[in-house]
């Protein structure tokens, strides 16, 4: 059954694959990050002939944003959901004055208009009578001492303000970058606090790239598998290790990969690793049975036969090993998940372990450095600061993320240690035998210098 929620999740055949795509458009039947004015982020599933709804920003019909392109700014401008592009007001740059704000009073008594006034006019506005740069406007005109502020103090009003009444919002194309900063910021827990910057030195590490066969045990809702396919782009083998009898790589599907990527992709449960459990056998059912039955029970039954057989190859795609690499993110137990997967990886390939915490890594750690399987094991942590640019107001900003996770790296060697220590012995053998031999010869020329000399 596992398989079988994959094939649910992949999109239409007819879905371009947009990721060689240098100007990508929105496309139905496919997941659109939408940025409001809040500066808040919403995932939604576009489909044809619906419409979206935006809280306090109104909403618009998704027929008018299927096609267009990512990036550019849309303003809902009626009750109808009709949305027009508009300037992208981040790119306004702002110019220092020597005003300051010392002698303004923020109080409100500072705004003529009253709430019922600015009520009516939001009114207005939803309703498509008041354009919203009009109703932005007449607040900042109605502002006693705006005049008196600093540009910079004017630009953050006025910012405010369209956050606050501007029906405006952003397609945001979704990549690896924005959905894992999505989760990150709204339910981090879902990815099991994995930061940005954690996961491209996760896949660093790892060595994933095209034409690689990994081993990968996410419990990250499918973000590592996913990373990792995107990375490859269609090409190689990741074999998937998860907890229950069906995966939850819900993360797969916000991507909107194409089939051709998720194919790359075959689940085992963990329950199915032990290579002495048997394979699921099919039984066919008899002739008359299938007769009786409907077009789309029989294709049921088909759908049926072709899981199991998915099932039954990934697999076997596990217990063939030769992988080029493991990584491991579970709440297992680090060390025990490490010795089941190290067979399976072929030499001088790296294995990588993800924890939020460091704790459980430590254990994980101190067994690799003492065995003979694996060298260069070292335990890492990321530092991330975001910074605010903008023309001359550039510095790090106030707030920052207490830590994206912990990585333990490794490289896994393949050691023979009974023809080592015979070859060990036999080199150490003839060494003694050769130091002895030219000690003798030394002894015997010695002997003769002497018997030379006395004849003399």
């Amino acid at each position: 059954m596992a398989d079988t929620k994959i094939e649910a999740m992949r999109a239409p055949e007819d879905i371009k694959d947009d990721l060689d795509d240098d100007f990508p458009h929105v496309m139905e039947n496919q997941y659109v990050l939408i940025h409001m004015p809040s500066g808040n982020l919403k995932l939604i599933n576009l489909h044809a002939d619906t419409t979206i709804q935006l809280g306090k920003f109104g909403s618009f019909q998704s027929n008018n944003l299927i096609g267009q392109p990512y990036g550019l700014s849309y303003e809902i401008y009626d009750k109808k959901g009709n949305i027009r592009p508009i300037k992208n007001f981040s790119l306004e740059a702002v110019e220092e004055t020597k005003a300051n704000n010392q002698s303004i009073q923020d109080t409100s008594k500072v705004q003529t208009l009253t709430h019922a006034q600015v009520e009516q006019m939001k009114q207005d506005s939803h309703s498509g009578e008041l354009d919203s740069e009009d109703l932005i406007q007449r607040i900042v005109s109605s502002h006693a001492q705006f005049d008196q502020k600093t540009e910079y103090s004017k630009h953050k009003y006025i910012e405010r303000k369209k956050k606050k009444f501007m029906k405006v919002f952003t397609p945001v194309r979704p990549t690896l970058y924005t959905i894992t900063d999505f989760f990150f910021n709204k339910n981090p827990d879902k990815i099991n606090y994995l930061r940005n910057d954690t996961l491209s030195q996760l896949l660093s590490r790892a060595n994933v790239r095209a034409n690689a066969k990994l081993l990968i045990f996410d419990d990250t809702q499918g973000l590592i598998v996913t990373a990792a396919a995107e990375r490859m782009a269609g090409y190689g083998t990741i074999v998937a290790i998860h907890d229950n009898d069906n995966h939850n790589f819900d993360i797969l599907r916000y991507l909107n990969l194409s089939k051709k990527i998720q194919n790359t992709i075959h689940t085992v449960p963990l329950a199915r690793i032990n290579p002495e459990d048997p394979q699921e056998v099919w039984t066919d059912k008899p002739q008359e049975q299938l007769d009786d039955m409907t077009e789309e029970n029989r294709r049921v039954l088909e759908r049926k036969k072709r899981s199991l057989e998915d099932r039954n190859r990934s697999r076997e795609l596990l217990f063939e090993g030769n992988f080029d690499g493991v990584i491991i993110s579970s709440y297992y137990d680090t060390k025990s998940i490490i010795e089941k997967l190290t067979p399976y990886l072929s030499g001088s390939r790296p294995i990588v372990v993800y924890s939020h915490a460091k704790e459980p890594l430590v254990p994980a750690a101190e067994y690799m450095r003492k065995s003979r399987d694996y060298i260069e094991s070292d335990i890492s942590e990321s530092f991330l600061r975001r910074y605010q640019v903008l023309p001359g107001r550039t510095h790090p900003e106030m707030t920052m993320s207490a830590g994206g996770g912990y990585l333990l790296s490794a490289i896994r060697v393949i050691d023979t240690p009974d023809e080592f220590d015979d070859a060990c012995i036999e080199s150490k053998k003839r060494r003694i035998a050769a130091k002895a031999a030219k000690a003798e010869a030394a002894n015997v020329n010695a002997d003769a210098d002497g018997d030379v000399d006395m004849a003399k």
